[in-house]
């Protein structure tokens, strides 16, 4: 079952009793901002350990390595992409019209973005540096989203919405459009978190017409 949030909660007062597990959503927020912040290799299990409120032996033993906790980061962002990749499967038939359909696939994806702020940064960092992480995330995050989105825009090339290039490129094109202000926004700290889901509106009206021809 996907966390109901992946940015890590308040510290409570206090260490849990020795021998408590900790938290799984509690843990695996308080890794997904040291990793998004600090990358992999400069994050330990000790301090997401502080920042989680627990032990660093009890991660350990429900998580096993660093890797391994990362690993289910990468797993947990994939489950709350899931929600969206499968609403944006459901427009490949719809009877709307292409363009419609698009911006609402391109709407879902941002929409669940906005609400895992640090996912940009986690993902520009993971997915520039080749190896046995970047392939992890291609195949959890990036595949799944790629086989969800492309067929729109399929679409949209056949039915003459899209410029030059092919939609392969055009995805990835659109990716970067949206993550960069997105990673931009979470580090300099603009936009309060609360707010980070009113920008659907707004990077979907900027970012489709640069991809999009007029109709």
């Amino acid at each position: 079952m996907p966390i109901p949030d992946i940015s890590p909660a308040p510290r409570k007062r206090g260490r849990p009793a020795r021998g408590t597990p900790p938290s799984r959503d509690v843990v695996l927020g308080a890794a997904l901002a040291h990793f998004s912040l600090t990358g992999f290799d400069g994050t330990g299990l000790r301090d997401i350990a502080a920042t989680a409120g627990v032990d660093a032996a009890l991660i350990s033993h429900t998580f096993g390595s660093k890797l391994d906790l990362w690993k289910a980061v990468v797993d947990e962002i994939a489950n709350r992409l899931a929600e969206a990749q499968k609403d944006i499967i459901r427009l490949h038939d719809a009877s709307a019209p292409t363009e419609q359909r698009v911006r609402e696939g391109l709407s879902c994806f941002i929409a669940t973005n906005c609400k895992i702020p640090e996912l940009a940064k986690f993902l520009s960092d993971e997915m520039s540096q080749p190896g046995a992480r970047q392939d992890y995330v291609m195949l959890r995050i990036w595949q799944p989203y790629q086989a969800a989105m492309l067929p729109l825009l399929h679409d949209a090339k056949a039915d003459g919405l899209l410029g030059e290039g092919s939609p392969e490129l055009t995805l990835r094109m659109l990716m970067g459009a949206i993550m960069l202000p997105l990673m931009m926004i979470r580090r300099s700290g603009d936009l309060p978190l609360g707010e980070m889901s009113r920008l659907k509106d707004r990077l979907v009206k900027t970012v489709l017409p640069m991809f999009l021809e007029a109709t």
